[in-house]
């Protein structure tokens, strides 16, 4: 890690959010684009927080002034960046029950408004039945979703299972550190697309409206 990204860790730690939006504009105004303010710099800069709490080098208290400071940064840069024309296509974004972990999921989240989507972001805990009555209202083309902790991973499959089988049959994709280690994104494959990084899931909506383009010329 880099010192911006530990000197952006230790201002969001101290609560100092207007330094860390002064940090984040400085990205922005040398060329950084989304994919590396989200991915290489806010993203690192909670691993890092998160690696601080586990050393108990630091509260409880601080991770959560430190996540709270995050939010609010994500937030405001969403609303810096000017979208793309929009596409026609809706998305929409949850954590399974009892998952609280959703930064990550919030950048899945404000990358695919940013590429055109009418984007809902459900956040962390949202129960199954809430989340189908929630899609069945909004017809999203494409459901993301994320597990952090492997004892949700069975939900996991739930949730995949009853949302990809819809009517309009959405995409899924599933991001979170613990799909791959266990195997999950094997186990899953036919069912949803496993997401790790931002990058790749940029392609992938690369992918996803090069082909949407390319059935409406068919048609």
């Amino acid at each position: 890690m880099n010192m911006g990204m530990e000197q952006l860790a230790e201002q969001m730690i101290g609560g100092r959010t207007e330094e860390c939006w002064d940090s984040l504009v400085e990205q922005v105004e040398s060329g950084r684009n989304s994919l590396y303010i989200y991915e290489q710099w806010l993203a690192p800069a909670m691993r890092y927080v998160g690696s601080l709490w586990e050393q108990n080098l630091i509260t409880v208290a601080d991770e959560h002034l430190a996540s709270g400071v995050c939010d609010i940064l994500m937030t405001r840069y969403a609303a810096l960046v000017k979208p793309e024309q929009p596409n026609g296509k809706r998305g929409m974004f949850l954590c399974v029950e009892e998952e609280a972990h959703y930064f990550g999921l919030k950048m899945v989240s404000a990358l695919f408004e940013e590429r055109g989507f009418a984007a809902r972001f459900y956040g962390p805990n949202l129960p199954l039945k809430e989340a189908l009555l929630g899609a069945m209202h909004w017809k999203p083309d494409v459901i993301g979703l994320s597990v952090s902790i492997v004892y949700h991973l069975p939900k996991l499959k739930q949730y995949v299972n009853a949302l990809g089988s819809l009517p309009g049959s959405p995409a899924v994709i599933i991001g979170g550190r613990v799909i791959e280690p266990y195997g999950m994104d094997q186990r899953l494959a036919d069912q949803a697309v496993f997401v790790p990084t931002l990058l790749e899931l940029n392609d992938w909506i690369d992918s996803y409206l090069f082909a949407d383009t390319n059935q409406q010329i068919v048609r």
